[in-house]
């Protein structure tokens, strides 16, 4: 089975992906490999958790499938307790909506709220906040949730960013 099967309707990367209104993630031709193979526990959770966001001001949805992994009640019990394989996976993706870049940036804001020290780890909420909510555009999105979150170059160029913002408040 090969991986580079997503289906001719699938998004352009890069995404953000938002799952269960909490967790932010990037989504590029880098990480998309990650969602190639995936657990048994995983293929009977509800696919529906995440919304990934395109350039496009597209929301979609993706969904992992197998089909020799099938969801009955003992593969379930199984996937849950003590025998959770892993499997390749084809990847199916639905667009399920549009949105506004101001909706978007609500949503990181509403994510970087109920944080838990993962996005904020090297800056303040506040000023990540400002950061997302200053952004132009997706592309300014996707810089600068990697710049501040993700790809961290410059641990005290950015500490040192970060307080300057404060000290101008």
């Amino acid at each position: 089975m090969t991986n580079t099967n997503q289906i001719s309707n699938s998004p352009e990367l890069p995404l953000i992906s938002i799952y269960k209104n909490v967790g932010i993630e990037i989504i590029n031709k880098e990480t998309i490999k990650y969602f190639e193979r995936t657990s048994a526990y995983s293929l009977i959770q509800d696919s529906s958790d995440a919304e990934m966001y395109s350039d496009k001001m597209e929301i979609w949805n993706l969904e992992q499938k197998n089909d020799k992994f099938k969801n009955t009640k003992w593969n379930r019990f199984l996937a849950k307790t003590i025998y959770n394989p892993s499997f390749e996976v084809t990847l199916f993706w639905k667009k399920i909506g549009t949105y506004k870049l101001t909706e978007l940036k609500a949503k990181i804001k509403n994510c970087i709220e109920k944080d838990d020290d993962i996005l904020t780890q090297f800056v303040e909420a506040d000023f990540l906040k400002y950061k997302i909510e200053t952004s132009l555009d997706f592309a300014e999105l996707i810089e600068n949730l990697s710049k501040y979150c993700y790809d961290i170059k410059d641990e005290e160029l950015i500490w040192k960013e970060n307080e300057e913002w404060n000290n101008s408040k």
